[in-house]
């Protein structure tokens, strides 16, 4: 069975009755629709409103969409994203005929599914009020939005580097590196019956790969599609530690890119930031890149995006949907040493109010799309 703490008895009940029904719940995607390869404008209200309603090919509705359940760290959705929400709903197979599911049980399942719908809603409003991805748009010259159109358009990835496949379990998963992504690496290895050391695992990024011609649409509309998040700023103090602060000199990252910061020694935290502020979008580290368009968040819809913060919660759900917690298969969730808010402000005390400004504008889309907040790393400069 899959390891994890203690939690709640609703959620002690929940997990062992997915898992003793043998029902196999799996959020999917509609056919062709999740994904358009070349990207292209003028799509308009139609798709978009397809994009809002998918439904899996067969199951049933999860349940009433007016459900006011409030996801920490999701609070203060504006109400047109409040409307957005009650448009989406997640189709799941439901457990064969006979499988009891207690009341109680059932109302808690409803709550995850709530916070995922409001996710998604959040997700989808962002890429709309910017005209990205399936929401183009013509933001005035000289805006905001031009800059993210520009990362968007210069981006180089497809989305098949940034995802990993388990097709006997139909599982899609956008791993994003110092965000649990090792331990999902070592999870799909465990599942295909290989043992890799450590520091090898995320070989499983290329290994798990959607490559063969029409793979990734199949896998779209067959899979549980999900990735965890964090607080921005946060993963990049995660990022920066691990891969120049602690990291040995001759590791491929430290040696590759310290260089480019045109610094001799070890690089501080301000030397860092400095290189992201100067240095192209387009050519960042996946280390750094930022969530929304590693994952392709305005043309693919995720069927549950986790965070850190309600990491537990979200992993069981994962692990009772995809039938993952009927086997020993065990999700360690290694490498979950980040320094948290108050490390992270600590280095962020290295800069200045303009540097953190510059930053947050180049991330700022992920603060938006996944609820979180910026304001405790400026108010770091108010004057006493």
């Amino acid at each position: 069975m899959v390891s994890r703490s203690t939690g709640g008895g609703r959620r002690g009940g929940l997990q062992s009755r997915w898992a003793r029904g043998g029902g196999i719940l799996i959020l999917a995607a509609t056919l062709g629709w999740l994904l358009i390869a070349a990207r292209q404008g003028g799509r308009g209200e139609a798709e978009e409103a397809r994009w809002l309603h998918r439904r899996l090919a067969k199951g049933e509705p999860s349940g009433d969409e007016g459900t006011k359940v409030q996801p920490s760290g999701d609070e203060g959705t504006e109400e047109r994203e409040d409307a957005t929400s009650r448009l989406i709903k997640i189709s799941v197979t439901l457990p064969p005929r006979g499988a009891a599911v207690k009341e109680e049980d059932a109302a808690f399942r409803e709550e995850m599914l709530a916070v995922y719908r409001r996710r998604k809603a959040r997700v989808s409003a962002a890429c709309r009020r910017h005209g990205l991805g399936k929401f183009p748009g013509d933001p005035v010259q000289g805006s905001p939005d031009q800059l993210y159109k520009k990362m968007y358009q210069t981006f180089p990835w497809p989305p098949e580097k940034s995802l990993m496949y388990q097709e006997p379990w139909h599982l899609l998963y956008c791993w994003i590196h110092k965000v649990a992504s090792t331990s999902w690496s070592k999870v799909f290895l465990q599942l295909a019956g290989l043992e890799v050391p450590l520091s090898r695992t995320h070989e499983a990024t290329q290994k798990f790969s959607p490559k063969k011609p029409g793979q990734l649409a199949s896998a779209i509309s067959t899979s549980l599609v999900f990735t965890i998040v964090r607080h921005p700023f946060e993963r990049l103090v995660s990022a920066y530690r691990d891969k120049f602060e602690l990291a040995k000199k001759y590791a491929y990252i430290y040696s590759h890119y310290t260089p480019r910061m045109g610094v001799h020694g070890r690089p501080t935290f301000s030397q860092f930031v400095d290189y992201l502020l100067r240095e192209e979008v387009s050519e960042y580290n996946d280390h750094w890149v930022p969530y929304w368009l590693h994952c392709h968040v305005c043309e693919m819809e995720y069927d549950v995006i986790g965070k850190m913060e309600t990491l537990e919660e979200d992993m069981n759900f994962i692990a009772e949907t995809s039938g993952l917690a009927s086997t020993n298969i065990s999700l360690p969730w290694a490498n979950r040493r980040g320094s948290g808010e108050q490390g992270s402000l600590d280095y962020f005390r290295q800069l200045d109010l303009d540097r953190t400004q510059r930053l947050y504008a180049i991330y700022r889309l992920d603060f938006e799309m996944f609820g979180y907040s910026v304001q405790p790393y400026f108010d770091i400069f108010k004057k006493p």
